[in-house]
């Protein structure tokens, strides 16, 4: 009789620390305790409205206004200009160098934090 008069009294001990836990949290805890789809759909909906936003102000023109023809502007030719181009090139070797010992030693880390086989 002991043994299982203890085991009710810690069931139902728990009960009562499981719900003042409850108790103690925030409204938005528990909403996303009792419904997790809701965080899931909260973090869809923010990217999903920001490119329905985003595509809507990009396309929409709104009203554009007629412009009238004007009178075409007297127009002064000048001389052409000489241009002489540029061969050098305009990336340093130093540059280009550096970019691939980086993008080698991000690879270099990414494999030995995953540890994966050496394949040739």
């Amino acid at each position: 009789m002991d043994k299982s008069q203890s085991v009710k009294q810690q069931s139902s001990q728990t009960t009562e620390i499981g719900l003042d836990i409850v108790k103690e949290t925030s409204q938005p805890k528990n909403l996303l305790v009792k419904y997790p789809w809701i965080l899931f759909v909260g973090l869809l909906g923010i990217p999903l409205g920001v490119a329905i936003f985003s595509y809507y102000e990009l396309s929409y023109v709104g009203d554009v206004p007629q412009k009238q023809p004007e009178k075409t502007p007297d127009l002064v030719v000048k001389q052409p200009m000489d241009i002489t181009s540029d061969t050098s090139n305009a990336t340093p070797a130093w540059l280009i160098l550096a970019i691939a010992l980086t993008c080698a030693s991000g690879c270099l880390v990414i494999f030995r934090l995953l540890k994966l086989p050496q394949r040739i």
